[in-house]
């Protein structure tokens, strides 16, 4: 009877220390913040990066002003 006993509290001990590891894993990660959510959060970076794409597009053809058909 004692060895049951002694099994299941060591496999309660198991289970409740894996599910905190588990969940404290994702909580790591959550506190990371992502390159993407930096610049795309950032005006001064929005900015910069809208400068340069415009620069990268330039005397490239755009797209029309007028749109065809009706609706």
């Amino acid at each position: 009877m004692k060895v049951i006993k002694f099994a299941v509290s060591v496999g309660l001990v198991f289970a409740v220390s894996l599910f905190l590891s588990f969940d404290s894993q994702k909580a790591w990660s959550a506190e990371q913040e992502s390159y993407c959510f930096t610049c795309h959060t950032s005006a001064k970076e929005l900015i910069r990066i809208t400068r340069e794409i415009a620069e990268a597009n330039k005397g490239k053809p755009g797209a029309s002003t007028e749109a065809e058909g009706g609706g």
